[in-house]
């Protein structure tokens, strides 16, 4: 073999003879009701020196016989193993021991196994049981161990062994956290040292902690081999993804898989809708303290069992579900009516059609829906806001459609809608999306568009995105590595911290000494470079009036225009220089373009120009009714020149 290859699997195909009672041939003596079972087929691997290779599958997919099969416990029936060097392993954790001897006479029994001589573990049995973290129990024997006490009693073995391949099936997975850190740091000592490692685990979070790379066994063969943060997301993935998995492990206990099949068959997700066994599974998922399952059971049986619903809200609040603590603090709290009277109004003032009072009711419902039918109408009155283009219920549609609330469960329509408010500036969707990205959460992983979203936040100010952006740009993780770039943005990060007592200072400045003193002037350029969206407003309207500064309007321009990356008013003030010429080339269908996108977020100034830019047919059909409209909810919002036409139509319907 090469000098760095120390495991090479060429070809490798293993099944075992296996009782299968669907088969019923009858012999003369014997009834013959066997079969081949396929573990692996046509198998090939290369592994380097200093690699920790870890090992993915679901349970019977064949992960600890090929750990058996590399290490010579089982022969392949055909194909080729080549292994350089002495390997040492714990592939089952009774393999080796007596259960009637002590764990001190079991190191002895074991270590012969691995072929160190008596004398040689007589000098090192303190050290060995001191590992262990068995203390007194070393002496009792094996047979009242726990499976965690075995794995460090055969792992602190394995420590003394001086070998070239360890392979080590699950032994970091039982135990306490304790234990399992020490020994992922012995095993990255183990790689420092040019050793190689084989581990299979359950625990993704083991897998992507210590190994270096990972492969994931499928169907009998190897289906992903790389970087171990991608494969086991793509393994996570398909096991949330994938129904028969899923219902495969909630048929074993997990809660999170019962609550997962329960929603498979509310949605008609990769089976067909089942009301009984979405219930069923709920049910299943509430008595195993699933917290989410448990408020949604509430939710389901809140009419014909409401006491139930009660005690099930308690429960999944006390297991840290906020949307329970809610409503059970509405069944023991509101008892004077003050929410109830509050959800009559905001559903009254929604059915004026604007998207503001129908995004308002449905935020509301959300926070405290309680049954199925308010969860409905939450989605129905947050789709009609959205429709109308208001860009909070595209990032409260985006949750709704991650969580199931109101609706099926939909990850690619929850990215859309969160795409959507971002593009409109929503800082809060930015950062959705670029954790999703990052995390592989919802959708797949996607570094480089993780990247771009964290910028997009970072340039309007956001604290934590400016932090990620330096870090990524300092590891080059999803954009081309610049250290120069990182040092910058962690400057920024720096700056932004203290950019609250900053402001305050140039207000205080303000006032005292009035606009023109030149600390103020100097504050006020450092909160721009941070990308604070007040800041780079005032000080482009300081450059294109040339008021404390010397004029400058193109650099006014271009302040407004990187802080109309943020929603609402930065928009409209740069649309209204694209209306006016001032400073620019006039450009009436961009300035159409920025008060959309600013009305859409509450603006009441963009909501009244863009109303106006309707009445007078400026680079839009002229259409009365969306004017009035524009013009009413730009007065609700509190515009002073809407306000007046209002109070106008108003007078005029009196005479």
């Amino acid at each position: 073999m090469e000098d760095d290859i120390v495991i090479r699997v060429k070809d490798m195909s293993k099944s075992f003879r296996i009782v299968d009672p669907a088969i019923h041939k009858k012999g003369f003596l014997f009834s013959h009701n066997v079969m081949d079972f396929t573990v692996f087929e046509d198998v090939n691997l290369e592994v380097r020196k200093g690699e920790v290779l870890g090992i993915l599958g679901r349970n019977g997919c064949g992960k600890s016989t090929f750990m058996k099969i590399i290490s010579g416990i089982i022969e392949p029936d055909s194909g080729t193993i080549e292994v350089e060097g002495k390997v040492a392993s714990i592939l089952e954790l009774s393999m080796g021991f007596h259960n009637d001897l002590t764990g001190r006479e079991n190191i002895f029994l074991r270590s012969e196994l691995y072929g160190i001589p008596r004398e040689k573990v007589k000098e090192h049995i303190d050290e060995i049981v001191e590992y262990s973290d068995l203390g007194i129990f070393i002496d009792n024997p094996v047979r009242t161990y726990s499976s965690g006490m075995r794995s460090r009693l055969a792992f602190s073995i394995m420590v003394n062994v001086d070998a070239d391949v360890f392979m080590v099936d699950e032994a970091l997975s039982t135990g306490d956290m304790a234990f399992a850190s020490k020994a992922s740091e012995h095993l990255r000592n183990l790689v420092r040292s040019g050793k190689t490692v084989l581990f299979t685990s359950h625990s993704l979070s083991t897998i992507k902690r210590t190994c270096t790379r990972a492969i994931w066994i499928r169907d009998h063969r190897i289906v992903m081999d790389g970087d171990p943060e991608e494969v086991c997301d793509e393994y996570s993935r398909s096991i949330n993804e994938s129904f028969e998995e899923t219902e495969h492990l909630a048929g074993g206990g997990s809660s999170s898989a019962q609550y997962r099949v329960a929603v498979f068959y509310r949605d008609g997700k990769g089976t067909e809708k089942n009301p009984e066994k979405y219930r069923f599974w709920l049910e299943a998922a509430s008595k195993n303290d699933h917290p989410m399952a448990m408020a949604e059971l509430a939710d389901l049986i809140v009419s014909e069992d409401p006491e139930r619903a009660k005690t099930l809200y308690r429960l999944a609040a006390e297991n840290g579900n906020n949307d329970a603590r809610r409503k059970y603090a509405m069944y023991v709290g509101a008892d004077d009516g003050s929410i109830t009277r509050l959800r009559d109004v905001l559903k009254d003032l929604s059915e004026s059609g604007y998207p503001y009072d129908l995004y308002n009711y449905a935020d509301f419902l959300y926070r405290t829906a309680i049954g199925m039918e308010q969860r409905a109408e939450a989605f129905r009155c947050a789709g009609e806001a959205s429709r109308l283009g208001w860009s909070d219920a595209d990032l409260l549609l985006g949750r709704m459609y991650r969580e199931g609330f109101g609706t099926e469960i939909d990850y690619e329509r929850s990215t859309n809608h969160f795409i959507a408010a971002a593009e409109l500036g929503n800082s809060k969707a930015m950062m959705i999306l670029a954790d999703q990205f990052y995390d592989g959460k919802y959708v797949r992983k996607d570094r480089e568009e993780a990247f771009k979203w964290y910028m997009r936040s970072a340039l309007t100010g956001n604290q934590r995105a400016q932090y990620q952006v330096a870090l990524m740009l300092s590891e080059g993780d999803g954009v081309e590595m610049d250290q120069k770039a990182a040092m910058d943005w962690y400057k920024r990060y720096a700056s932004t911290q203290v950019n609250d007592r900053r402001l305050d200072a140039i207000d205080i400045i303000k006032r005292r000494n009035g606009r023109d003193d030149p600390r103020s002037n100097d504050l006020l350029k450092d909160s721009s470079r941070c990308y604070n969206l007040k800041s780079m407003k005032e000080l482009s309207s300081r450059y294109t009036s040339g008021k404390g500064f010397k004029k400058n309007p193109a650099a006014g321009v271009s302040l407004m225009e990187k802080a109309a990356l943020g929603p609402g008013s930065p928009r409209t003030q740069l649309a209204a220089m694209y209306l006016s010429g001032e400073n620019v080339e006039k450009d009436e269908q961009k300035a159409l373009n920025l008060l959309s996108e600013a009305a859409a977020s509450g603006d009441a100034r963009a909501m009244y120009l863009l109303g106006c830019m309707y009445r007078d047919g400026t680079a839009v059909e002229p259409d009365v009714e969306q004017y009035r409209r524009l013009i009413r909810m730009a007065a609700e919002s509190g515009d002073r020149d809407a306000s007046e036409l209002v109070r106008k139509w108003k007078s005029r319907k009196k005479h």
